[in-house]
């Protein structure tokens, strides 16, 4: 296993990060100065990223395979740990829609909608979590119509 300082500099290094020989220009092309001090540290939104998406792809495989049960476990623990790809959010409120629980479904949605809003994400994520955004928001509504929650301000 890297080491979070070992991670930094070769980040670093690819990004174009370190000084040059002869005083030359810092490039912000791969992460920036506090993304990069955030690598392996309690704040790292990456932290523990592998076994997080090796758990997602179980949870996906495990519904699929039709223990919904154990899916929504693995499901919610994502959702409880804030993993940073939009999936399990995706497939947990719709188990929760399909057994018409839509408190739980709009519960998790707006978890999504909160990460996404906090500015905590690595920059690909938070693209990728931009561009669902709207239907996320979207949803929201829904769930709120449906669980008799109109009107009211997304949970924050």
């Amino acid at each position: 296993m890297i080491s979070a300082s070992l991670l930094r500099r070769l980040l670093s290094r690819l990004s174009g990060r370190e000084e040059r020989s002869g005083g030359g220009s810092r490039s912000s092309f791969l992460l920036s100065d506090e993304e990069l001090t955030r690598i392996g540290t309690e704040e790292d939104p990456l932290r523990d990223y592998e076994e997080a998406a090796a758990r997602s792809l179980e949870a996906l495989r495990t519904e699929q395979g039709g223990d919904t049960e154990r899916a929504v476990r693995l499901y919610e623990e994502l959702v409880a740990s804030g993993f940073v790809e939009s999936r399990p959010y995706e497939r947990l409120a719709a188990i929760y829609e399909r057994r018409r629980r839509y408190r739980d479904a709009l519960r998790v949605t707006e978890s999504f909608i909160r990460l996404a809003r906090s500015g905590r994400m690595p920059r690909g994520a938070q693209r990728s979590a931009d561009r669902r955004l709207a239907a996320f928001e979207a949803r929201a509504e829904r769930y709120r119509t449906l669980s008799g929650r109109e009107g009211e301000p997304y949970s924050r």
